[in-house]
């Protein structure tokens, strides 16, 4: 019996080293899309709007990243452990939890990489066409020039020290935050 159970592993193994580039093309075609949609959105959004709504459109993205970064990093940085013992109480979320840590890599790869980067592009270009306006309106006056940099800087500052600070923060609290975003996965999946 534990012989069949060996070539079974064994075969298992193979079949996922065989295959290691699936998982990359798929995130890959995610990426693309992801980008498009959310560059479709912002081009609808910032094309036809005041300054105002599309600072705030700039701090969404940012907010995004930010918050998509952390959660990356907490289902990494997790141990499985805790949340065997929750599962084993019944606790809500502690089973979607320990499904997020046996797909680490790709959890991490979804939220960090390709969520979160593509907000963090997006906000730099939104920022960045923003800037194009007001110095294509001020016909090339040297002081919105200073300013626009100013503002582009602080968008790259902003989204930095954010993932600066959250990334601390998911890597003390791994288990709360996979715990939380669990519970909110939970809202949208099927119930057994």
């Amino acid at each position: 019996m534990d012989e069949n159970q060996d070539k079974k592993k064994k075969k298992q193994l193979k079949n996922k080293s065989s295959k290691w580039w699936v998982w990359p093309v798929k995130v890959f075609f995610l990426a693309i899309f992801l980008s498009f949609t959310f560059s479709i959105i912002s081009e609808i959004t910032l094309s036809n709007t005041n300054i105002i709504v599309s600072i705030i459109v700039i701090f969404v993205f940012i907010a995004i990243s930010i918050i998509f970064d952390m959660l990356g990093v907490a289902v990494t940085s997790s141990s499985i452990e805790p949340f065997l013992a929750m599962a084993s109480r019944h606790v809500k979320g502690s089973k979607q939890s320990i499904s997020l840590i046996k797909n680490a890599d790709r959890i991490s790869a979804i939220c960090t990489d390709v969520i979160g980067d593509i907000c963090s592009i997006l906000s730099g270009a939104a920022g960045a066409s923003i800037l194009t306006k007001i110095a294509i309106s001020s016909e090339g006056n040297i002081l919105s020039i200073v300013i626009a940099s100013i503002v582009s800087a602080l968008i790259a500052g902003i989204t930095i020290a954010g993932k600066a600070a959250f990334k601390k923060y998911a890597i003390s609290h791994s288990s709360q935050v996979t715990l939380r975003f669990a519970k909110f996965i939970n809202i949208f999946t099927k119930k057994d």
